[in-house]
């Protein structure tokens, strides 16, 4: 089957998934996942074209849902605590590219929306990349500290997203805590405040792995699990939707709705049984 057939298929289910739905739920946090905003990958899953965006973030204002900073829309999942009427919205970004700066943020800031940004702490200002982009090229260094303190003055969040990158599950006792504690302390370290938000590396998560981070202090953490949270959800077990280069804006309206949450659940379930 060809790349487009694929798509439409993809879509129709999702189509027939959000009727079913129908629509949001009240009071859920749907969480948005962004990783990389660029026109210089046109063939890069993770990365999402400016002008895309842009269209992809006007749909997210014209859907009428309130766009909130993680940490506020974690507050209103608490248990006992009044819901909101209507379904909330964060937006993160994984690993800590320059492009999230450079690209992302103007795009951000004209909406007037915040983000969370979690960053594979070891990595940022070294000049060095993920293993995807190895070899490849200039524009897919990460942000530099300097940058991420911006960000914050600006009114957005700084996350840990482990130190290398690594997936958790898979390390020993001593390498998981400077994987967890480790990259908390170097976001206190460089920007000047404790992280309280974490992001699962490539969604690696167990009970070990979750304990780690409960045990660091993290108010909340972030899995690749499709799906909106429910007040009373598990924090450090957040569900997210993530927002690839394929995607268009009508996809983002679907998104919202929970059309994609089953496509997304069957294609994870293949790539990692939870």
């Amino acid at each position: 089957m060809s790349l487009y057939a694929r798509a439409r298929l993809r879509r129709g289910v999702a189509r027939t998934a959000a009727l079913a739905a129908g629509g949001s739920r009240g009071g859920t946090l749907r969480i948005l996942t962004y990783h990389r905003v660029n026109a210089d990958h046109p063939h890069d899953r993770l990365s999402v074209h400016p002008d895309v965006f842009a269209e992809e973030l006007e749909e997210v204002a014209r859907s009428g849902r309130r766009v909130v900073p993680l940490e506020e829309g974690l507050a209103g999942l608490e248990a006992g605590r009044p819901a909101p009427v209507d379904e909330s919205v964060a937006l993160t970004f994984d690993d800590g590219y320059e492009d999230n700066v450079s690209v992302a943020l103007p795009i951000l800031e004209r909406f007037g929306f915040r983000a969370t940004f979690f960053l594979a702490t070891v990595l940022i200002g070294t000049g060095k990349v993920i293993d995807r982009y190895r070899g490849c090229c200039a524009e897919d260094t990460m942000m530099d500290w300097g940058q991420a303190r911006d960000l914050r003055a600006r009114g957005h969040t700084i996350g840990a997203h482990g130190r290398r990158h690594l997936e958790l599950d898979t390390l020993a006792p001593s390498d998981l805590r400077d994987e967890v504690e480790g990259s908390a302390r170097d976001v206190e370290r460089e920007v000047g405040a404790r992280p309280g938000l974490f992001c699962y590396p490539r969604g690696s998560v167990n009970a070990r792995v979750r304990r780690a981070v409960a045990e660091s202090g993290f108010e909340g953490a972030c899995t690749v699990r499709p799906g909106a949270n429910e007040p009373g959800r598990d924090p450090l077990v957040l569900r997210r939707t993530e927002i690839s280069a394929g995607d268009r804006a009508d996809d983002v309206r679907l998104k919202l709705s929970g059309g994609f949450d089953a496509w997304h659940h069957l294609v994870q379930l293949r790539w990692r049984p939870w």
